[in-house]
């Protein structure tokens, strides 16, 4: 049965088709040395402190990313210029980060990229009622609370101060963050409490309301930071924006702001890069009191150069495929293009070479045998001897007993046929010279 199996054209098929389909396998694995990496299953975003708006929109990237089959692990740090430091670390397994803008410059940085911006994050200065100052330059020697050591807001605050003459030398400036510092302002321990939060802050809410304790100042240079310093955007916060049944505040508000980046290691994977903008689009393409829907996340105010990725975002969208194939697949067949160019390049060749080598193959099993016929029917032209006569006679009928057995495709059967009867007509011609001995003992076809 093997050795049946072993002579068969079934063999020779699989034989064929096998050296096919390795040539086109072994093509295909060269190219795959060309595919970018699988991305990362797991990758680490810095976010801020678990009761800041980082964390919050850091936990929803989170949960975004789960739904697509990817884990991220949400860091809790003191805030942007702490984010920073750590990404900035040689050795960090830090991938992502929320950052303030202006906290820093590129050349200070040239490995980190930013995929963009993704809402405004006003400076929202709180001071006793009753205070009277023009200008942050009026606030030398009061007690400020300008945030906690490691945060954007401390960053950005001690700089203003500073171009206004207010520093730890005219002023007494206390490292707090809003949470602890909100209450020491409603004692009257502190004068003045800057925070930079989002509208819905817990702590803005609560000052807000203490309307016979504090009031919010309204930056009335706000143009003129905005201008010299291009990542704060002048913004105005109309009457009733913080609560409508309690008019909150009653006047209209001009306030200033950075914008929130995500920024991003260069190296990191591009498919992890635009998950993170899809995650982003996801949590800030809503708008709020400042933004319109769909303005953010955007390329304004970027911290560091965008990426690639980021320009065709903002540019395109997402790419075709991940607007309408899950993320997983949408990435797996992105990536696998490149196969395409060998898979194309070599289907057609072999389609055209390898039915005709297997036919080759079949028509070669026939064929061999022709060329044995053709020696014995010159070799019977040439006998006179009755003894050789029966010797051609045992090797026809042998012949075509191998010829019977040789496996062939249906379709080829008749050139199985058209041979025996090629056989046969010499047969005849040897029995016709042996003559009545044929049937003797000799006889090779008994």
């Amino acid at each position: 049965m093997l050795v049946k199996f072993l002579k068969s054209h079934q063999l020779m098929q699989f034989i064929i088709y096998s050296v096919a389909a390795g040539v086109l396998g072994g093509a295909l694995w060269v190219t795959f040395q060309y595919v970018d990496p699988l991305p990362p299953s797991k990758v680490t975003i810095a976010s801020g402190g678990p009761n800041g708006a980082y964390y919050g929109y850091a936990e929803q990237y989170a949960a975004y990313f789960a739904k697509q089959g990817f884990e991220l692990e949400v860091l809790r740090t003191k805030g942007s210029m702490d984010n920073l430091s750590r990404m900035a670390e040689p050795e960090s397994t830090v991938a992502a980060a929320l950052m303030q803008g202006g906290i820093t410059t590129p050349e200070a940085h040239p490995d980190l990229e930013s995929l963009g911006s993704l809402y405004y994050e006003p400076v929202w200065l709180f001071h006793r009622k009753g205070l009277k100052f023009k200008g942050l330059s009026g606030l030398k020697g009061r007690r400020i609370a300008v945030g906690a050591d490691g945060s954007g807001t401390a960053h950005l605050v001690r700089t203003l101060l500073e171009e206004n003459g207010v520093t730890d030398e005219t002023a007494t400036l206390l490292p707090e963050g809003a949470g602890s510092a909100s209450e020491k302002l409603l004692k009257g321990e502190i004068d003045v409490l800057f925070t930079i939060a989002g509208i819905n802050s817990a702590v803005v809410q609560k000052l807000a309301a203490e309307t016979g304790k504090v009031t919010l100042h309204s930056f009335d240079r706000a143009e003129t930071y905005a201008r010299t310093h291009h990542y704060l955007t002048k913004l105005t916060l109309p009457p009733g924006g913080l609560d409508l049944i309690n008019d909150l505040p009653a006047e209209e508000v001009t306030l200033i702001a950075p914008a929130a980046n995500l920024v991003v290691r260069e190296d990191l994977h591009a498919a992890i890069k635009y998950l993170f903008l899809l995650a982003a689009d996801e949590a800030h393409g809503k708008g709020d009191m400042f933004a319109r829907p769909g303005q953010f996340p955007n390329s304004d105010a970027a911290l560091f150069p965008l990426g690639d990725e980021a320009k065709s975002f903002h540019k395109n969208g997402p790419p075709f495929l991940m607007r309408y194939l899950p993320f997983q697949i949408a990435i797996t067949v992105e990536r696998l293009k490149i196969l395409l160019i060998p898979l194309l390049t070599l289907l057609f060749p072999l389609f055209k070479i390898t039915p005709p080598a297997y036919r080759w193959q079949i028509r070669r099993r026939i064929f061999k045998w022709y060329k044995q016929l053709k020696r014995l029917d010159t070799k019977a032209y040439e006998l006179t001897d009755k003894k050789e006569a029966r010797k051609m006679l045992r090797q026809l009928v042998a012949m075509d007993k191998m010829v019977l057995e040789t496996s062939v495709p249906l379709s080829y059967t008749d050139y199985i046929y058209s041979l025996r009867l090629h056989i046969r007509m010499i047969q005849q011609r040897m029995e016709r010279m042996v003559g009545n001995d044929a049937d003797g003992d000799d006889n090779p076809v008994a």
